[in-house]
């Protein structure tokens, strides 16, 4: 009975996570085709991310998601979903200010509006093929987050996802102030 209760909660798992996962998926990208090919450029502030800029991190971030899966992994001995809830305040935090890590930092670019919305293209449906095929509440044992350290893979799925939606209220501030 223990297994058939693991597989239900799991199934209502990857349900509820490809609902957000699509949805925020759909949106950067709406938002991105939103921009004019010149304004993908174009600086608000100094030191500012410019909207070009932003895709490249979001890509850079999530094209690492399918080789930490194929890491190490063991089974989690606590709510799979445990920090869901703290990384979404984490990341929803729009006060917040985050540095991001150097592996995900952006190039200066120049960036072409068409090239940054085809590489997110190539890499969601990477991620959803994760989410439909994966063990979601299996920890990732190779990555350490900091302050919050090992993640299931759910945890790391949402992490993109809050992370996204986090890039793209920032794309639309970009977007306004243009």
């Amino acid at each position: 009975m223990e297994n058939a209760t693991f597989i239900n909660n799991q199934t209502e798992a990857r349900s509820a996570l490809k609902a957000e996962f699509e949805h925020t998926a759909s949106s950067l990208l709406t938002t991105l085709a939103g921009f004019k090919p010149e304004q993908i450029n174009t600086e608000i502030t100094a030191n500012s991310w410019t909207a070009g800029q932003v895709a490249e991190h979001l890509f850079k971030s999530a094209v690492g998601i399918p080789p930490l899966f194929a890491g190490n992994t063991e089974p989690a001995q606590r709510d799979p979903a445990e920090k869901k809830q703290t990384l979404r305040d984490i990341f929803l935090d729009f006060n917040a200010r985050y540095k991001a890590a150097p592996n995900i930092v952006p190039s200066n670019g120049p960036h072409k509006k068409a090239e940054v919305i085809a590489a997110l293209e190539a890499v969601i449906p990477q991620i959803k093929e994760i989410i439909n095929t994966q063990d979601l509440f299996a920890l990732c044992t190779d990555v350490d987050v900091p302050m919050l350290g090992k993640m299931t893979r759910l945890e790391w799925l949402y992490l993109v996802c809050y992370h996204t939606q986090r890039h793209i209220h920032q794309l639309e501030n970009i977007r306004q102030a243009l």
